[in-house]
């Protein structure tokens, strides 16, 4: 229990340090005179509406950050077959009602942006904090689903866990609302918005996501 508390206390103080280094904010180069609709749109950004937009992002990869650890690290000490098909169960749920959340919110802001009750930098500095919170969801879904590989199917289906259902809630998440979508949050917050911030994960996406070992 010690080494654990040890772990995620080390964890979040490295998070925590990560927050402080700024995020790059996405070059935007204009060919000639002619401009293109994603720089207009940029330019419509108010400053403080870009900076709400990366600390939303931001403190969004963090909890998802210190949560898909924490999901890592209790899934990888969990004693029993049994132990770990009840915290995947769990877990899956509990992501999948979340998801459906936030897909409607995308929803509702473009209704918004659409009826002109919202301004183009809210709108996006929005979507970036849910397309934020998307990649958190896509890799604790990742995480469940490699550890309900090594668990006995008859132990998943007692628990409820349908790994197909695994398998859809990533796919679903790790579609970011969609290419337009995540086009938006790129532009304001910068192409790594919905990845780890681990550097091996934003710098290659193609790994396929572990859960912690217990070391």
């Amino acid at each position: 229990m010690n080494r654990y508390a040890s772990s995620i206390t080390l964890m979040i103080a490295v998070l925590v340090v990560a927050v402080a280094v700024p995020l790059a904010a996405a070059s935007v180069i204009s060919d000639d005179s002619v401009e293109s609709e994603s720089d207009v749109a940029a330019e419509s950004v108010a400053p403080g509406e870009q900076l709400a937009a990366t600390i939303g992002a931001q403190n969004a990869e963090i909890e998802g950050e210190v949560s898909q650890r924490a999901f890592g690290l209790t899934v990888a000490n969990a004693e029993t077959d049994e132990a770990k098909a009840t915290l995947i169960a769990e877990r899956v749920a509990t992501d999948e009602t979340r998801l459906e959340e936030l897909e409607t919110r995308l929803e509702e802001l473009q209704d918004d942006r659409d009826e002109g009750t919202i301004s183009e930098g809210r709108y996006r500095a929005e979507v970036a904090t849910v397309v934020a919170e998307m990649g958190s969801i896509e890799r604790r879904a990742e995480i469940a689903d490699t550890v309900a590989g090594g668990v006995p199917a008859d132990v998943l289906s007692e628990a409820g866990v349908d790994t197909d259902a695994i398998e859809s809630l990533r796919e679903r998440a790790g579609e970011r609302g969609g290419s337009d979508i995540a086009d938006t949050a790129q532009e304001i917050v910068g192409d790594g918005v919905g990845e780890s911030m681990s550097d091996d994960r934003r710098s290659d996406r193609g790994n396929e996501s572990t859960a912690p070992t217990d070391s």
